[in-house]
C-alpha cells in the first residue's frame, strides 16, 4: 500500500508540470486564433462576367485539404520519366518530402486553357467565394525582440500570368511592437507589408495608404498573378523585387472574406492535419526558370526571419496613372512587350522545335526582302535622285555623321523642352507631364520634319550655312508648312470618322506623304501642296506604301526599343522624370527618323521630273 502511495505521488509530481501546460497552451492557441480572426484580410478579387473569362480572376485562396486527397494530384519525384510516388497525395504522404518532389495538378502548366478553372470549380463544389482560405502564423524574430509578425498566407491553385505555373503562394503581413499575443491584441498593428513578387511593399497601418474595413485590411489581389496591392490602379514592374511586367487591380471587384485556419510553427509528427508544413518540394508542375512551381511557406525566409522580410520591402510600387486608360503611352507598350515575351518564351518551352523552325524561317524571309534591294552607300545630297529603299535606310543610320552634326543641333532643341515637361510633371503629374510631352512631340515631328526637308535641300545646292538658311526657309514658309500639314490630317481625319471611309482615309494617308517636303522645298500651300504630293505617288503608290510602312515600323521599333530600355535603366527615377528623359531620347531620333522619307520625297521628285 505504502508503495503504492509512493508511486502515484511521484507520478503526480512528475505530471502535475505538464498538465499545468495544457491550459496555457490552449489559451496561447485561443489568443492567436483571436488575432488572426481580429486583423483577417479581405481580398479583393476581379469579378468575371462568366466561366472561363479572361478578364475576370479565375481562382480564390483555398483550402489545400481540396487538393490534397484528390484523385487528379500526383505526388512526383524528380528525375527520368518523374515517377508517380503517390496519387491522391495525402498530407502524411508530403511530411519530410524535400526538394526532389512535386505535385503535379491535372493539366499542362504552359496550356492551361481553362481546364485548371473547371477543376478548381469541380474541388469547391462551385461556391468559389465560400470556400475561401487564408492560412494564418504568427512568427517572432530572435533577434528582434519586442515585435510580432501576424502573417496571412495565401493558396491559389493556378498562376495565370506571365510566369504561368501550378499552384501560387502569396503573402501579406502585419508587424506589432509587442513581445506576445497578448499585448498585440491590445496595441494593435504598427504597419503592414504586401508580397508582391520578389519583393513587397509596406505602409503605416495608420497613415492612410492601407484601405480597412474595420480592423480588416483590404488586399487588391492582381489579376493573374496574385501579387497584393493597397489599392485598386495598374502597377508596373521593371525587376524582379517588382515583378517584370504588370500586374492590374484596376476593375470591378468581388471581395471576399476568407475563413482563417491557424498554423503551427512547424510539424514534428506525419498524422497532424498541417503535415504538408514539412513539405519542401514543389506545390506544382515541374518546369525550367519562372515556370517551376512554387515551394511552401515554410521554405520561405519569412517564415523565420518575419522582421527583415519587412524592413527590406519597397515604401511604395511604381503605379501607372490612368490605369488602363493610358493605353497609348509606352508604358502599356512595355506591359505588351513582357507579355510578348513571355509568351514566346513559354510556346518555346512546350514546342522548341517549332519555334525554331518559325524563328528560321522568318529569318530567312527578312533575308529575302533585304536581299530584293540595295545597301550600296548613296548620299543623302542631292536631295533629288534615285534611291532603294535600302539605301534610304542606311543613309537615314548614317545621317548624323553626313550632316556634320546639323542634324544633332536640330535633336538639340528638344533639349528645353525636355526641362520643360520635367517642370510640369514636378509641379503637376505624371498625366501632365505625359500629356505636354505629347503635344510638344506632335508639334516638334512636323517642325523638325521640315528643318530636315530644307535642310538636304539646301546642302545639296551647296549652301555653306546650310543649316542656317534651312531654319530661314522653315521660318519663312511655317504657315504654308502647318496649313498644308493641317488640311491633309483633316481630310484623313474626316475619311477615318466615316468608317466606311477607312479605305480611302489609309489611300489619302500615302498620297499626303510628301506635303511637308513639298511645302517646305517648293513653297506650295494648300490644295496645291496635296495636289502635288498626290501627283508624286501617283503610279508609286505601292512603292511609296511599302517604303513608308519599312521606314516608320524600324523607327517604331528603335524608339520603342530605346524608351523600354530608358524604363527599366532608370527604375529609379519617378515617372514624371522618365517622360522627360524619354522625350528627349525621342528627339534625338527624329531628325535621323524623318530622313528616311524626305529621301523618298526626293526619290519620287527625281522621277517626276524625269517623266
Amino acid at each position: 500500500m505504502r508503495i503504492r502511495l509512493v508511486a502515484i505521488t511521484v507520478l503526480l509530481t512528475v505530471a502535475a508540470p505538464l498538465l499545468s501546460q495544457r491550459p496555457a497552451v490552449a489559451q496561447a492557441d485561443d489568443a492567436g486564433r483571436e488575432l488572426a480572426e481580429t486583423y483577417a484580410p479581405i481580398v479583393m478579387v476581379a469579378s468575371q462576367d462568366g466561366p472561363c473569362d479572361a478578364d475576370g480572376e479565375s481562382f480564390r485562396p483555398m483550402s489545400v485539404d481540396l487538393v490534397l486527397g484528390n484523385d487528379d494530384v500526383l505526388l512526383r519525384q524528380a528525375g527520368e520519366a518523374d515517377p508517380v510516388v503517390r496519387r491522391a497525395p495525402e498530407p502524411a504522404d508530403l511530411f519530410g518530402r524535400g526538394e526532389g518532389f512535386f505535385l503535379d495538378l491535372n493539366g499542362l502548366a504552359l496550356q492551361p486553357g481553362c481546364v485548371y478553372e473547371q477543376d478548381f470549380d469541380r474541388y469547391v463544389g462551385g461556391d468559389r467565394d465560400g470556400a475561401a482560405v487564408v492560412y494564418a502564423h504568427i512568427a517572432t524574430q530572435d533577434d528582434r525582440p519586442g515585435q510580432l509578425a501576424l502573417q496571412f498566407w495565401l493558396y491559389w491553385y493556378y498562376n495565370d500570368w506571365n510566369n504561368k505555373h501550378e499552384s501560387d503562394w502569396e503573402f501579406i503581413q502585419l508587424l506589432f511592437d509587442a513581445s506576445d499575443v497578448e499585448t498585440a491584441l491590445e496595441v494593435g498593428p504598427a504597419s503592414v507589408g504586401y508580397a508582391q513578387h520578389e519583393g513587397g511593399e509596406r505602409t503605416k497601418w495608420d497613415d492612410g495608404n492601407v484601405q480597412r474595413r474595420g480592423d480588416h485590411p483590404v488586399v487588391w489581389s492582381s489579376r493573374g498573378s496574385h501579387a497584393s496591392y493597397f489599392t485598386s490602379s495598374v502597377f508596373l514592374g521593371r525587376k524582379g523585387t517588382e515583378g517584370v511586367g504588370c500586374d492590374t487591380t484596376a476593375h470591378e471587384a468581388t471581395a471576399l472574406t476568407p475563413a482563417v485556419e491557424l498554423l503551427p510553427d512547424s510539424v514534428d509528427d506525419p498524422d497532424d492535419p498541417f503535415a504538408w508544413l514539412a513539405f519542401t518540394g514543389r506545390w506544382g508542375e515541374r518546369g525550367s526558370g519562372p515556370f517551376n512551381g512554387p515551394t511552401g511557406p515554410n521554405t520561405k525566409p519569412q517564415w523565420e526571419r518575419p522582421i527583415d522580410w519587412h524592413d527590406d520591402l519597397r515604401s511604395a510600387s511604381v503605379e501607372i496613372p490612368g490605369g488602363d486608360q493610358t493605353n497609348d503611352t509606352v508604358l502599356t507598350t512595355f506591359c505588351s512587350v513582357v507579355d510578348f515575351g513571355s509568351n514566346l518564351l513559354r510556346t518555346f518551352q512546350v514546342s522548341p522545335t517549332r519555334t525554331l523552325v518559325l524563328g528560321v524561317l522568318s529569318l530567312f524571309l527578312v533575308r529575302f526582302l533585304a536581299m530584293r534591294t540595295e545597301w550600296t552607300r548613296v548620299p543623302p545630297t542631292p536631295l533629288r535622285r534615285r534611291r532603294r529603299v535600302g539605301q534610304m535606310l542606311r543613309a537615314s543610320l548614317a545621317s548624323y555623321a553626313t550632316s556634320r552634326g546639323s542634324l544633332a543641333v536640330i535633336a538639340g532643341l528638344y533639349a528645353p523642352l525636355a526641362l520643360v515637361v520635367a517642370l510640369v510633371g514636378w509641379a503637376g503629374s505624371f498625366n501632365a507631364a505625359q500629356s505636354v510631352a505629347g503635344v510638344l512631340t506632335g508639334a516638334m515631328g512636323l517642325a523638325v520634319t521640315a528643318l530636315v526637308s530644307a535642310y538636304w535641300h539646301l546642302e545639296g545646292a551647296d549652301h555653306p550655312r546650310s543649316l542656317v538658311e534651312a531654319a530661314r526657309l522653315v521660318r519663312q514658309r511655317c504657315w504654308a508648312i502647318i496649313y498644308s500639314f493641317g488640311m491633309a490630317s483633316l481630310i484623313v481625319a474626316v475619311l477615318a470618322l466615316t468608317v466606311i471611309g477607312l479605305p480611302l482615309a489609309v489611300r489619302q494617308i500615302v498620297r499626303y506623304q510628301f506635303v511637308v517636303p513639298v511645302a517646305t522645298t517648293e513653297g506650295l500651300s494648300g490644295r496645291a501642296a496635296l495636289r502635288r504630293s498626290g501627283d508624286l505617288v501617283q503610279g508609286r503608290w505601292w512603292r511609296t506604301a511599302f517604303t513608308i510602312l519599312v521606314l516608320v515600323g524600324l523607327a517604331a521599333l528603335i524608339n520603342s526599343a530605346v524608351q523600354l530600355g530608358l524604363l527599366v535603366a532608370l527604375g529609379g527615377l519617378p515617372l514624371w522624370g522618365y517622360v522627360a528623359v524619354a522625350f528627349l531620347a525621342t528627339g534625338l531620333l527624329v531628325p535621323m527618323v524623318s530622313t528616311g522619307p524626305v529621301l523618298l520625297y526626293g526619290d519620287a521628285a527625281r522621277h517626276d521630273a524625269s517623266r
